[in-house]
């Protein structure tokens, strides 16, 4: 194998597939990129959950195939100096030539590299790529980190009439985004991991790419940005029923500014970790038409009146100050809080994009 590539189209080409480069050393070969030469060039990683494969042009001089540490040749072209960049492989080696600059690496067979093949689709469903990436943004973050709970650690990509309803949630809290596609064709529930979809936004970042083509089969997931594939392994199981819990109703309703919440609960949050708890609390207080927000703890107490429009019954609730500064970072202009009551789930939503929904779990707080 041997071809000539300029430097910074392989630097680009090595950054999206090196998030599926496993860093476990459990299988050394799920370290490695696998390199083909043939009509074009095609880097492919795989760590068994996720498989990321892309391809681009060179000077192809000899075909063939190698397979390298993908972390060792991404940290070797980051280094070296703009312009061409040769990749030869002879025997069970490889070498990256740049002017007067030579790394030698070994190679392991690249037969026994393992590929995930592509299925026939079952069905899919295909967006404006910023489009995506923004909703992937709204949702993500409502995910769970805890392996035991393993359908709350994806996102829910599931099919109601001419939408997509993007889901995530832990338990405590639950983002709903409602996307309209391109292009769509058969129906579909499937759970796709939030940790992966937080990769494939890096890659559309990277690939600029003007759309994103979801591809469902099977128990596999396939991901088409540009020049880039990537095959997921979906999250078996059955989602939460979440439409159930969604509030069809409130009792107060409290109408301000994202920018401006979110500034009062960085300062509630100075003073509002509660030591026994580990959670950082705070108390929203409606009387009347004033809106407060109370926090305190062992450190001391916070509170500030905010400007903003109520409505509804006089009440007092405690939340999580995380779970709203999560959402308010995805959120601009004018939100809505809808509170049902002290222990019942309160709604977010953005006033111009009603197909954005966060629901919010309070928490017991003393009187």
């Amino acid at each position: 194998m041997k071809f000539v590539v300029d430097k910074d189209i392989l630097q680009d080409n090595i950054s999206k597939v090196i998030f599926s480069a496993s860093s476990t050393k459990v299988t050394s070969v799920l370290e490695c990129v696998l390199i083909e030469a043939e009509d074009v060039i095609v880097l492919t990683t795989n760590n068994m959950k996720m498989q990321i494969q892309t391809e681009f042009n060179g000077e192809i001089l000899e075909k063939g195939a190698a397979l390298i540490k993908a972390k060792l040749l991404a940290d070797i072209v980051k280094k070296l100096p703009s312009g061409d960049v040769e990749i030869i492989r002879e025997d069970n080696e490889v070498k990256v030539r740049c002017q007067k600059i030579e790394f030698r690496l070994p190679s392991l067979d690249p037969l026994d590299f393992p590929k995930m093949d592509r299925k026939p689709t079952d069905s899919f469903c295909e967006f404006t790529a910023s489009e995506f990436e923004d909703a992937m943004e709204k949702v993500i973050f409502a995910t769970s980190k805890d392996e035991t709970r393993p359908t709350f650690t994806g996102v829910l990509f599931e099919r109601e009439d001419d939408f997509v309803n993007l889901v995530g949630m832990d338990g405590h809290r639950l983002a709903i985004n409602k996307l309209k596609p391109i292009d769509m064709d058969g129906e579909f529930s499937k759970i796709v991991p939030a940790e992966n979809l937080d990769d494939i936004t890096k890659i559309i970042d990277i690939e600029e790419a003007e759309k994103v083509r979801v591809s469902f089969f099977e128990s596999q997931a396939l991901f088409e940005i540009g020049s880039t594939s990537v095959i997921v392994t979906l999250i078996a199981g059955r989602f939460f029923d979440y439409k159930n819990v969604i509030p069809s109703e409130y009792s107060t309703k409290v109408s301000i500014l994202s920018d401006v919440l979110e500034s009062t609960l960085e300062r509630a949050s100075i003073v509002s970790k509660d030591e026994k708890t580990n959670v950082q609390a705070v108390i929203f207080e409606v009387s009347g038409m004033l809106f407060r927000a109370i926090s305190y703890s062992a450190d001391g107490r916070f509170e500030e009146d905010v400007m903003c429009d109520v409505e509804g019954k006089d009440i007092r609730i405690g939340f999580n100050v995380k779970y709203f500064l999560d959402v308010l970072k995805v959120l601009d202009g004018q939100i809505d809080l809808y509170i049902t009551s002290s222990t019942s789930p309160s709604i977010v939503r953005a006033r111009d994009d009603q197909n954005y929904i966060y629901l919010v779990l309070p928490v017991k707080m003393p009187e």
